[in-house]
């Protein structure tokens, strides 16, 4: 089919690639020219795994192209709208959907079938259709909302659990079974089980799971803070609780909190959302106060383990992102822990194999609010440390915040002498303990000190 991508973000140039991978002629279409020039020339704004290959492969064969302009989408089947939901505060904002679908139905040369891929909270796409429909009649929308985790979007994306769409119509006969015809046909490639539903069920479908499986992680980051509290190993705990079936052992995974552009504006939007009709949710309420709390606890846990205070420490931060194989420092927990111990008063030497510069960027602004709003806070050192080496020379502890896998097989041996204390923080339980304990070093994981570890003074 010849397709229509609307956004060249995240979301859309995984779509376009992989449908380009599946056979399809896509042309992808994006504001930003400085970003259409860096594609065209095979250069990704965003660090993905396996994309790259997948946009260079569609540029070579010829079934992928990108455009600056709506002209370049005419002829198209249908166009798939997958552009931000954010605004500046990080917060969930329709109004880019709103301003592309209505553009689109403005241009009668422009595909009538639109489907929007952006994420939606439920009772929008409905809204947006009635507006289409205002402009144009002919216009037919439909919400197929994606399920693609960022580090391994290609292959969610080619492998998915369920491909959901909801359609304009859904309950009105021959337009709406047109559209949904249409949608299977270009996920037929996949043989992935199909959900044909109606706008609002679609929307709900996504946003549901995502809150959910953000509750998962905030369950399993307060067991951890219990099984601190109790002596219990936090790990064996979800472990032992993942191997009943009806819980499942993913997403049940303690660490410094969920972060990224989906998870924390969907965990605060539903809840509002509810809200407004009228429906108390003291559930999804907590769900993101506890996230922030976790991170505050790893520094306090810290200062437990160390006996005293961070003021004045140098901290070595490894990892900024806010998970392993991706450059989204969107709402990080790495990052919360690097303002949560710039307020204390530490020193921070911050490493990140892919973006660090940013991160950096991020935690100087953090050091400037604090400074404002504390001048007790003002001398709070930051440091862009070039190699996880240096980041740890002379530091009295280590936090482990991104669970980048070089940190989960460090030489802490060769590692140890340079330090000035011995306290290693394991926010994402991938340090080698054996390892580490045997250079002299003390490791806490998630509130627990690693059994066995040798215990020295810190300097």
């Amino acid at each position: 089919m010849h397709i229509a991508i609307v956004g060249a973000g995240y979301v859309g140039l995984v779509t376009a690639a992989c449908l380009a991978h599946l056979g399809h002629d896509i042309v992808c279409l994006d504001v930003d020219a400085a970003r259409v020039a860096r594609l065209r020339a095979g250069d990704l704004p965003v660090h993905e795994p396996g994309l790259d290959e997948l946009v260079a492969e569609g540029l070579r064969e010829g079934r992928l192209t990108f455009a600056g302009d709506y002209a370049a989408i005419r002829g198209a089947e249908l166009a798939i709208v997958c552009v931000g939901t954010l605004d500046p505060d990080e917060e969930w904002d329709d109004a880019i959907v709103r301003a592309a679908v209505n553009d689109i139905a403005s241009d009668p040369g422009l595909p009538r079938t639109i489907v929007i891929r952006s994420t939606l909270l439920p009772g929008t796409a409905a809204d947006i259709a009635r507006q289409a429909h205002a402009i144009d009649a002919s216009v037919r929308i439909a919400h197929n909302p994606e399920f693609t985790r960022e580090a391994v979007a290609v292959s969610d994306f080619l492998a998915p659990d369920r491909v959901v769409i909801g359609v304009d119509g859904h309950d009105d006969g021959a337009a709406g079974s047109a559209l949904a015809e249409a949608l299977q046909r270009v996920y037929a490639p996949l043989a992935a089980p199909v959900l044909l539903t109606d706008l609002t069920s679609a929307e709900t479908i996504k946003v549901a799971s995502n809150v959910f499986l953000a509750a998962k992680i905030t369950f399993a980051n307060e067991i951890s803070r219990l099984a601190a509290a109790t002596g219990a190993d936090a790990q064996a705990v979800v472990e032992g609780m993942g191997l009943d079936k009806r819980i499942g052992r993913s997403f049940l995974s303690p660490g410094p909190g969920f972060g990224g552009s989906c998870f924390p504006s969907q965990a605060r939007a539903l809840p509002r959302l509810a809200h407004g009709h009228g429906v108390q949710t003291p559930l999804m309420d907590a769900i993101w106060p506890s996230n922030l709390r976790q991170a505050d606890w790893l520094v306090e846990g810290l200062e437990r383990a160390a006996g005293r205070s961070v003021s004045g420490m140098r901290v070595a931060l490894l990892g900024l992102t806010f998970k392993a194989g991706t450059d989204d420092l969107r709402e990080s927990p790495a990052i919360r822990l690097g303002r949560g111990l710039l307020a204390r008063g530490a020193s921070v030497a911050a490493f990140d194999p892919v973006a660090l510069e940013r991160g950096i960027i991020l935690l100087r602004a953090a050091v400037a609010d604090a400074a404002d709003a504390d001048p007790a806070t003002a001398n709070a050192a930051l440091e862009a440390a070039p190699s996880v080496a240096d980041a740890i020379r002379g530091a009295h502890a280590v936090v482990v915040a991104t669970e980048w896998p070089e940190f989960g097989t460090l030489d802490w041996a060769a590692i140890a002498p340079a330090m000035a204390g011995d306290l290693v923080v394991d926010g994402r339980r991938i340090v080698d303990t054996t390892a580490a304990s045997a250079a002299g070093l003390r490791v806490v994981a998630l509130g627990v000190e690693a059994a066995g570890a040798p215990l020295r003074a810190a300097d």
